[in-house]
């Protein structure tokens, strides 16, 4: 019986900490893009790697960062759910300016925070099965801006 109690314990803990790294790593790219958007130049090359990742374009971004409020990193962060969860920009911005988290607002739109689509335990069969949506992937955040040309 001890042994059964220590291994659910540990069961526990493990996923608790999945769970926290997936938050501290989405609020780690929100502070690094937030930090290059600090530098001189940083906001355009800011937009300009959010925009490669979401595929949204820069003066839609620079719009939509201007009328919410957020900051280049929670730009990315709507858009990269959005995009995963099926729902529009504005969607989730009302979510997260509800006082939620990233993470509250990716749950509530069935998103995990690594990127992919929770499939949600169904009571009947379902008609089709849910397709494997993947989050953009996390914006260039070094110091140069590559636009996308390969050497």
């Amino acid at each position: 019986m001890k042994i059964k109690n220590i291994f659910l314990v540990t069961l526990i803990l493990f996923c608790a900490n999945v769970r926290w790294s997936q938050a501290a790593s989405i609020d780690q790219t929100i502070a690094s893009i937030n930090a290059d958007a600090q530098k001189p130049g940083g906001p355009d090359r800011a937009l300009k790697s959010i925009s490669a990742s979401t595929h949204v374009p820069v003066a839609t971004l620079a719009r939509e960062k201007a009328s919410t409020g957020l900051s280049y990193g929670d730009v990315y962060a709507a858009h990269a759910i959005a995009n995963a969860a099926g729902k529009n920009f504005d969607q989730i911005v009302k979510l997260k300016t509800k006082g939620k988290t990233w993470e509250k607002v990716a749950d509530e739109s069935n998103v995990s925070l690594d990127g992919k689509k929770r499939v949600k335990t169904v009571t009947k069969a379902p008609s089709r099965p849910a397709p494997n949506v993947q989050m953009p992937r996390p914006p260039d955040t070094s110091s140069t801006y590559n636009s996308g040309s390969r050497p």
